[in-house]
């Protein structure tokens, strides 16, 4: 349900808008978005279907940065999760299973800043249209 929101937000974000904007009104929108952003809490977690889905513990109070946010961590997360099971099941010393996922999440993070980026410019891009 929320990758099915946040793939909508997206698609209208990139629809082409009546107005092309400039740059600098994108870039106004960009930053503002970023602050908004900046107020989001939550991460992810297994479900008992063993699919990911998204915890908001704080809104950043827009919907559309909400679903960025998690869509990201979603779809970035998601490959990763058998891996991640594994460790977590493995027979290991506890700080080297937190070594191994802390791997990973440094792994993953390049996958989310894309995603924000991305998803950032296109929100942007729409707003600054209007």
């Amino acid at each position: 349900m929320m990758l099915a929101a946040l793939t909508l937000v997206l698609a209208q974000a990139a629809a082409p808008a009546a107005t092309v904007p400039s740059e600098d009104a994108i870039a106004e929108q960009v930053v503002e978005i970023n602050r908004t952003l900046d107020k989001w809490k939550g991460g992810v977690y297994k479900k008992d279907d063993g699919k990911l889905t998204c915890r908001v513990e704080q809104s950043s109070g827009d919907q559309a940065v909400d679903l960025l946010r998690c869509g990201a961590m979603v779809g970035c997360y998601t490959p990763r999760v058998a891996e991640l099971d594994a460790i977590a099941g493995a027979d290991a010393p506890e700080a080297d299973r937190r070594k191994q996922m802390q791997d990973i999440m440094d792994e993953v993070q390049p996958c989310i800043e894309d995603a924000h980026q991305l998803g950032v410019r296109r929100i942007a891009t729409v707003r600054a249209a209007k």
